[in-house]
């Protein structure tokens, strides 16, 4: 769904680049090679939060969610507080809803497509009777409009809300359901001045991290997360599946990021291949096959400075948080480190550190 709210209105642009989330409203529709995805997802390692390949240990970092997405890496954590219940700022989800939104969906209203005004539907909030969520289809018959120009500053953000909370559902950090978004993200939203400062990035590459952990359980037929990330990741790091460029490579990119050239409008031939197909060329990749650094000073001067902001902490040993998911970021460079260190005490050991 993440294509179906396109946003071309300069008010509502300006805000967006402000929160920083200009880059992410400019990816357009991305078809998803699942048996590329799924090959990929069989060399997760979740011990190391990295892939397996025969090549070397392969992961995708902040840098990459950075020049891919656009997003901030670096800042507060994505969490909140405790706001909804009894004594709290709002007594109820849908209070909350109905504040910073101005309304939640209602079970007794039909709701139409605004592209098709045939389409009817009935929404209600979900997660049984707690109401925690809220239909992202909801989100875009409600608040899409052509022009955002003619709304009062409180309308105005409310619509700004409604459409982070829509990208963060169907794009940045989606669950399995793929069609609602829980309104815990909706509560650190009532100032997108501060909202803007939260380390996104970090909370999307937690998300997906623990997503391809899960993925890899043989009980699980699916997964979650950012899987345009992903798939961008796989095209700008290993030959294997990418498709053609209509298009020089790399691409004119105008103050936009990485994954922008990789719109489906620029792509002219994707990859026909099975699942068998992906998992012997993995399996018999060559070195001269990987592009290890795919960021090249040429591309890093085409793209937007949100790209660029957190180079500082691009190979930074971290924990990532997204709420109540914590995972760390190259956490195999830690171990390795931690090897060095004992093999080197070790190789240093005095009979006084010796116990008899």
């Amino acid at each position: 769904m993440v294509h179906e709210w396109p946003v071309n209105c300069p008010r509502f642009m300006d805000v967006l680049r402000m929160v920083g989330l200009d880059c992410v409203s400019q990816m357009r529709y991305l078809r998803m090679n699942h048996h590329l995805l799924t090959a990929l997802v069989e060399r997760w390692s979740p011990q190391i939060n990295s892939f397996h390949l025969i090549v070397d240990e392969m992961t995708i970092t902040l840098q990459d969610v950075a020049m891919i997405l656009g997003v901030h890496i670096d800042g507060p954590a994505l969490v909140g507080h405790p706001v909804v219940g009894a004594g709290r700022r709002w007594l109820s989800w849908p209070d909350c809803c109905d504040d910073l939104l101005g309304s939640h969906p209602l079970a007794d209203v039909v709701y139409r497509d605004p592209f098709d005004h045939r389409i009817t539907l009935r929404f209600h909030m979900g997660q049984a009777h707690s109401q925690t969520c809220v239909p992202l289809r909801w989100l875009r018959w409600t608040f899409w409009r052509d022009s955002y120009l003619d709304l009062n500053d409180m309308d105005f953000w409310r619509h700004v809300r409604a459409y982070i909370l829509f990208i963060l559902g169907c794009h940045l950090l989606p669950d399995t359901s793929g069609s609602e978004i829980h309104l815990q993200y909706l509560t650190i939203m009532e100032d997108l001045a501060v909202f803007s400062t939260y380390s996104l990035g970090g909370a999307v590459l937690a998300h997906l991290y623990r997503e391809l952990g899960e993925a890899t359980r043989p009980s699980r037929a699916n997964i979650a997360g950012c899987i345009h990330l992903l798939q961008i990741w796989a095209w700008e790091h290993l030959h294997v599946g990418r498709p053609l460029l209509r298009v020089p490579f790399p691409v004119e990119l105008g103050g936009l990021s990485v994954g922008f050239r990789w719109n489906e409008d620029r792509l002219r031939e994707l990859p026909v291949g099975n699942l068998i197909t992906y998992r012997d060329e993995l399996d018999g990749l060559l070195d001269s096959q990987v592009i290890w650094q795919p960021y090249t000073p040429d591309i890093q001067a085409q793209v937007a400075q949100i790209c660029l902001s957190g180079a500082d902490i691009w190979t930074a040993r971290v924990p990532l948080i997204s709420w109540k998911r914590v995972e760390w970021h190259l956490l195999r460079e830690l171990s390795i480190g931690n090897i060095i260190s004992y093999r080197d005490e070790l190789d240093g050991l005095l009979d006084s550190q010796i116990s008899s």
